[in-house]
């Protein structure tokens, strides 16, 4: 998300993206951006993080902290992205020793819009999310689903479990990850 004092190269040097990518994927007129702007880096990167991570028990309430920006990561830290930006503005969380069963929380308060099991397209056992700002996130793959249709959730909530459901890659299983939608805005690396 555009804050004050960012400008577009600023943006594409931290993200390690191209001007001219960035204002052409965006429809930008030169370097038109605003406060608030949420910005899709084509073949950008995110940066390392240099904070140490920070682990959830699952053995907890099922409630992690609140973050500072709107969105929080729908999966336990340490994560990485096993697939960058793709589809409608998703991507696809893993981590090392990652396995099925593991929690999926809400990454914004909302209320829960759809939920179905089974195969589904391929996208196995999803849940969608309505929040207050219009922005819908959807998550896929789940192996379990804890919540129902017209819940209100709270952020950090446990929402469902990881799992490897559905149609995942042509070769066969891609194993326990979640694939992540930010639907109804422009990057999910933003969050």
């Amino acid at each position: 998300m555009v804050k004050k004092g960012d400008t577009i190269s600023q943006i594409a040097k931290t993200y390690e993206g191209d001007v001219e990518e960035i204002i052409a994927f965006n429809e930008l007129l030169e370097e038109d951006i605003f406060i608030g702007d949420i910005l899709i880096i084509p073949g950008g990167k995110m940066p390392e993080k240099i904070s140490s991570p920070k682990y959830v028990s699952s053995s907890g309430s099922g409630q992690v902290p609140l973050a500072s920006s709107y969105f929080i990561c729908p999966i336990p830290s340490p994560y990485r992205i096993t697939q960058g930006l793709h589809w409608y503005n998703a991507i696809d969380f893993s981590h090392a020793g990652i396995s099925c069963g593991q929690p999926v929380f809400a990454v914004a308060g909302g209320e829960v819009l759809r939920t179905k099991y089974g195969y589904n397209r391929g996208a196995g056992n999803y849940i969608h999310i309505l929040h207050p700002n219009g922005v819908v996130t959807v998550y896929y793959h789940l192996q379990s689903i804890l919540v129902g249709l017209g819940q209100k959730v709270s952020q950090g909530q446990i929402i469902g479990l990881i799992g490897n459901t559905g149609y995942t890659v042509p070769s066969g299983s891609r194993g326990c990850h979640l694939h992540f939608e930010v639907r109804g805005a422009r990057n999910p690396f933003s969050y």
